[in-house]
């Protein structure tokens, strides 16, 4: 069952960034992450359902699930995709707020994966100026991978906009 909670998610938006310090400008994050699929299978052998649930959202469970053999792969996925977003957010995951349960991977229309925000994540993201994200993950033998490119309102965020550019 799928939270009906408010949360954000994501379509396609064009940027344009201005180089002139007088004028507004969007800065772009990125955040990758690896992880062995065998380490996720370990986690899973060991922990079961209490790891489950405290990284992944009962609808990543049960898209999971519906996988079969394949749901450990996927789930090695997601776990990859939200490292990466925590990075791309500049956080990592237990900073700021920040839990796994709070980014949520999906498989949009074609199979391409989706990100949606919720709770204490949702709010970072919106404080910092954040405008746009988008994922994409693959696995390969024992390796899942993932990045997430991010796009914020520099101008929202004015400290971290003179860290930057102070650099």
């Amino acid at each position: 069952m799928r939270s009906t909670s408010k949360a954000t998610t994501f379509a396609p938006v064009s940027v344009t960034a201005a180089f002139e310090p007088e004028e507004e400008y969007l800065r772009i994050s990125c955040g990758i992450d690896t992880i062995r699929i065998s380490r996720i299978q370990d986690v899973v052998d060991r922990k079961g359902s209490r790891f489950l649930e405290r990284v992944y959202t009962p609808g990543e469970r049960a898209d999971c699930a519906a996988k079969g053999v394949g749901s450990v792969p996927s789930l090695a996925a997601r776990f990859a995709a939200k490292e990466a977003v925590s990075k791309a957010l500049g956080t990592g995951i237990g900073y700021e707020g920040i839990n796994f349960c709070d980014i949520e991977i999906i498989v949009g229309a074609g199979g391409k994966p989706g990100l949606v925000l919720h709770g204490r994540t949702e709010e970072f993201f919106a404080g910092k100026g954040g405008i746009q994200a988008e994922i994409s993950m693959s696995h390969d033998g024992d390796q899942a991978v993932a990045v997430c490119i991010m796009q914020f309102d520099d101008n929202t965020d004015k400290e971290v906009s003179d860290e930057i550019s102070m650099g």
